[in-house]
C-alpha cells in the first residue's frame, strides 16, 4: 500500500540533489495498482531510471495498464520502437524481452538495460497506453504530472521534470509531492486528479483534441524531436515569434494549415465489437442467439439472459450495448453496469476495455462525486460512456437522483442501458424499494436468475428487466466452455453432542409444526439452527482428512476447499489439519478479498504452485476467476441452489492441462437408525435436501454411470435410509462414514 511506503511524504524536491526516483517514483510503482501521467516530453529513459519499481509493477497481476497523455513529439529512437510495437503481436514483443523476465517476473537490472525493447513490449501487450494531446495552434502541451493509485490512496507528483531519464534523475528540475492520506495534502491530490482527468479527455482551451497514439502515427501528427539541444539562434527566433503582434498572422489560417491533413471529427469514445470475437457463427453462435433474443423479444431491448459460467454473458451484454450504440447513430449513450462485488467490477472493467472504451468505476474512486461529475461531462460531450458500479451504490437514493437528473426525460433525454450482472442479487429489498425506472433499456444476466425460496423477489426482477429471453444451461456448457468433471460423495453420521442437539431441535421443530405454527419465526430459527449442525458437523473434518490422506497430501495441487461461513471453528479446524499434513495452503477470507493487493498476491502464488490449497468461505462464490483450479472439496453446502452452482463453477473453468476437474461433496446426516426409530417428516426432509443436491451434481458428472459411478454410490446411501429389499449396511450408527469407493489415489491427471 502506498501509505506504508516510508519515503512517500508531501514535500518539494529539487533534482538532482534530492533522489526523487528512489524516494517517490520507484515506491509509487512498487505499491500502486494504477499509474497515470501527462508529459510534454517522453522517452524510454524513465524506464531505465525507475526499473526497480516498474519491474514489480509489470510483474503483478493486480495492476492496470499505465496510461500517459503526451505531447505530439517523440524522440527518433522512441518513435521507431513504438511504430514497431504496433506492428508486432504480443508474442513477438515478448520474445524480444525474454531475457528480462525470469520465472515470469521482470528483473530490474535487465529492464534497465533493455529499456527501448521493454517500451515496445509494454505497448504491444497493452501494459502501456499512450494518448497524444494535440494542442491548438496558439498553445503548447507541456505538463509534467505523475499519479500513483493503490485503490485506496493516491500520490501526486508534479513539477518541471518530464517522463525522460534526465527528467527523473539528472536534470535541474523540481517535483512537488502530495499524498491523499495526509489531510493538508489531500485537496491538492484531488485537484491534480481532476486536472489529469481533464487533460486525458482534452478538456482544456489549449488542447484541440486527444488522439490514441496509433492513430496519431497514422495521421502523421507526431513530430520527431531534435537530437541536439537548441542554440542561441533558436531562442532568438522563438522570442521573435512570441513578440510578433497578434495581427501579424491569422490564427485561423495557422490552425488550418497546421492540421489540414489531420483534422477529423471530435474524438469521442465509441464501443466497437473486437475483430477477434466470434459471436454470430461457429462455436459461440449462442451469444448471437442471445443478442437477437434480447433485441427482438416480447419487449425489445428488455429481458433476462441466463448463461452458465464460462458461456460469455459479459461479452454478450457488451455486444448488446455496442449494437444499441450503433442503432442510435451519433447520439450520446450511457451504459450503467451493476455487480455485487469488487472482483466482478474489476472483471467488467477489463472486458469493457476490449470494446475500446475506458469505463468509469465510481464505487472504487476516492471521490465518487468527482468520478460521476467527470462521467457526465463526458456524456455531455458525446460518445458512449460506461459506468460500472456496485449494487449498493446503484440502490442509493443520491446516486439514482443524480442519474435521473442527468439522463433526463423526453426529447432531451440521454439514451441509456442498464445491465445487471448476477441479477438474482438484486431481488433483495434495497433494490425493490428503489428500482431505477428511468433506464430505457434493461438487461439482466445470471447463471441462476430465479431466487430460490423467494418467488416474490424473482417476480420483481422479471417485472423490471423482462422475463428470461434466452438460456444456455449447464448441459450445453460442459464439454464446450466448461470442463467435464468427476463427482464423489463422501458421507458421515452425526454423533456425540451434535447428534443430541440435532435430535433435540428435531423434536422442537415437530412440536412447533404440531401446534400449527409452520410460519412462525421461532420455527424458522429452529430450522436454521438444525441446518447449521449439518453444515458445520465435526464429522466432516475427520471425513475430509480421510479423503485427503487417500488422495495423498503431496499430490494435491490447484485445489480449493470450501468451509462454512457460519462457524469459524470449522475453518480453523481445517486450517490446523492442513498445516499438520504439511500442505502448503492460504486462506481466502473477507479480509483477503477486501485487500486487492493481498488477494492478487495470494492468487498469484497459488496459480504458480506456491500454495497447493486455497481454504475459502463464501467470498469465492462470485467474482473470483481462477481457471487453474483442478479440484474442489466442498465441506460446507447450504440449501441455496445458486450457491451450489457458483461453487461448482469455480472448478469448471477451462484451462490448459486440465482435461477434467474433480468435485468432492461432504454430506453429514443423522444415523439411519435414528430416522427409523423417529421417522419425523422434518428429519426426512433434511436428508432428502442433502441427497437432492448430490443428485443435482451427479446428473452432469462424467462418472455418473456404472457400478462404481456416483449414482450407484448415492443409491447405496439412499437405501441406507429408505431400505428396499436389501439395505446397504452403511451410515447406521453414530460416527459411521463412507468414502466414495472410486476416489482417486495420488495424482489422477
Amino acid at each position: 500500500m502506498l501509505a506504508a511506503e516510508p519515503t512517500l511524504k508531501p514535500g518539494l524536491y529539487r533534482l538532482p540533489d534530492d533522489p526523487v526516483g528512489p524516494r517517490v517514483l520507484i515506491p509509487g510503482f512498487r505499491s500502486a495498482t494504477s499509474v497515470r501521467g501527462a508529459f510534454g516530453w517522453f522517452s524510454a529513459g524513465w524506464i531505465a531510471r525507475l526499473a526497480p519499481g516498474l519491474a514489480g509493477y509489470i510483474s503483478r497481476d493486480d495492476t492496470s495498464p499505465i496510461e500517459f497523455t503526451v505531447a505530439p513529439v517523440l524522440f527518433a529512437a522512441e518513435r521507431a520502437v513504438i511504430e514497431q510495437a504496433y506492428a508486432m503481436s504480443p508474442e513477438e514483443a515478448s520474445e524480444r524481452v525474454a531475457d528480462v523476465f525470469v520465472g515470469g517476473r521482470a528483473q530490474a537490472s535487465a529492464l534497465g538495460l533493455h529499456a527501448l525493447d521493454c517500451l515496445a513490449w509494454m505497448i504491444a501487450t497493452g501494459r502501456l497506453r499512450l494518448r497524444v494531446a494535440v494542442p491548438t495552434a496558439e498553445s503548447n502541451y507541456h505538463p509534467k504530472i505523475w499519479l500513483f493509485d493503490d485503490g485506496t490512496n493516491q500520490v501526486l507528483a508534479r513539477g518541471s521534470g518530464n517522463a525522460t531519464g534526465r527528467g527523473v534523475a539528472y536534470g535541474v528540475e523540481h517535483l512537488d509531492v502530495d499524498v491523499s492520506w495526509i489531510e493538508y495534502s489531500r485537496s491538492r491530490v484531488r485537484d491534480g486528479i481532476a486536472m489529469l482527468d481533464d487533460w486525458a479527455r482534452g478538456r482544456s482551451r489549449g488542447i484541440d483534441r486527444i488522439v490514441d497514439l496509433p492513430e496519431a502515427l497514422e495521421q502523421d501528427i507526431i513530430n520527431t524531436a531534435p537530437t541536439v539541444a537548441p542554440n542561441e539562434r533558436d531562442f532568438v527566433r522563438a522570442a521573435k515569434d512570441d513578440t510578433d503582434p497578434p495581427w501579424a498572422v491569422d490564427p485561423t489560417e495557422t490552425l488550418r494549415a497546421r492540421f489540414a491533413a489531420t483534422r477529423s471529427a471530435p474524438d469521442v469514445p465509441r464501443m466497437r465489437i473486437p475483430d477477434w470475437l466470434e459471436w454470430e457463427t461457429g462455436s459461440y453462435a449462442h451469444q448471437g442467439e442471445a443478442v437477437t433474443a434480447w433485441e427482438t423479444g416480447p419487449d425489445p431491448e428488455h429481458g433476462t439472459i441466463s448463461m452458465a459460467t464460462g458461456a460469455g454473458k459479459t461479452l454478450t451484454a457488451l455486444i448488446c450495448a455496442t449494437r444499441v450504440q450503433d442503432r442510435l447513430g451519433h447520439k450520446p449513450v450511457l451504459v450503467v453496469v451493476s455487480a455485487p462485488s469488487i472482483p466482478l467490477i474489476l472483471q467488467w472493467r477489463d472486458e469493457v476495455r476490449k470494446f475500446g472504451v475506458e469505463p468509469v468505476l465510481p464505487s472504487l474512486a476516492t471521490n465518487t462525486d468527482l468520478a460521476l461529475t467527470n462521467l457526465f461531462r463526458g456524456v455531455a460531450a458525446g460518445g458512449t460512456h460506461v459506468a460500472v458500479v456496485t449494487n449498493d451504490l446503484l440502490c442509493s437514493s443520491a446516486f439514482q437522483s443524480t442519474l435521473a437528473l442527468k439522463i433526463g426525460t423526453g426529447g432531451q433525454s440521454v439514451p441509456s442501458l442498464f445491465v445487471a450482472d448476477e441479477a438474482h442479487t438484486l431481488g433483495a429489498e434495497g433494490f425493490i424499494a428503489h428500482k431505477p425506472e428511468f433506464f430505457e433499456r434493461r438487461l439482466a444476466l445470471s447463471a441462476t436468475p430465479e431466487r430460490q425460496y423467494d418467488p416474490d423477489g424473482t417476480e420483481e426482477i422479471f417485472e423490471f428487466f423482462g422475463p428470461p429471453v434466452y438460456e444456455f444451461g449447464l448441459d450445453r456448457a460442459i464439454g464446450f466452455c466448461l470442463t467435464p468433471y468427476n463427482y464423489y460423495v463422501h458421507a458421515a453420521t452425526l454423533d456425540g453432542d451434535e447428534l443430541d442437539q440435532f435430535n433435540d431441535l428435531t423434536g422442537r421443530i415437530g412440536a412447533t409444526i404440531g401446534r400449527g405454527l409452520d410460519d412462525d419465526d421461532a420455527l424458522t430459527s429452529l430450522l436454521i439452527a438444525r441446518r447449521r449442525i449439518i453444515e458445520t458437523a465435526q464429522a466432516k473434518i475427520s471425513l475430509l482428512r480421510t479423503v485427503i490422506e487417500r488422495r495423498r497430501p503431496r499430490s494435491l495441487e490447484q485445489t480449493l476447499i470450501y468451509a462454512s461461513a457460519k462457524n469459524p471453528e470449522q475453518f480453523e479446524s481445517i486450517a490446523a489439519m492442513l498445516t499438520e499434513l504439511d500442505i502448503r495452503w492460504a486462506p481466502v477470507t473477507q479480509e483477503t478479498t477486501s485487500n486487492r493487493k493481498l488477494l492478487a498476491q495470494t492468487l498469484g502464488t497459488f496459480v504458480e504452485g506456491g500454495y497447493q490449497v486455497l481454504l475459502a468461505k463464501k467470498v469465492l462464490d462470485e467474482g473470483v476467476d481462477i481457471p487453474s483450479i483442478r479440484e474442489a472439496l466442498i465441506v460446507a453446502s447450504s440449501t441455496v441452489q445458486r450457491e451450489w452452482i457458483q461453487r461448482r463453477g469455480r472448478v469448471l473453468r477451462r484451462h490448459a492441462g486440465k482435461p477434467w476437474a474433480i468435485v468432492h461433496d461432504f454430506v453429514a446426516l443423522p444415523p439411519a437408525q435414528v430416522l427409523r426409530s423417529d421417522g419425523r417428516a422434518s428429519m426426512k426432509k433434511i436428508i432428502r435436501t442433502e441427497l437432492d443436491r448430490a443428485y443435482s451434481f451427479a446428473a452432469h458428472a462424467q462418472n455418473a454411470a456404472g457400478n462404481d459411478g456416483v449414482l450407484s454410490d448415492l443409491q447405496r446411501i439412499r437405501t441406507a435410509y429408505w431400505p428396499e429389499r436389501e439395505s446397504a449396511r452403511i451410515l447406521q450408527q453414530p460416527g459411521d462414514y463412507v468414502v466414495a469407493p472410486a476416489t482417486p489415489q495420488g495424482t489422477p491427471w
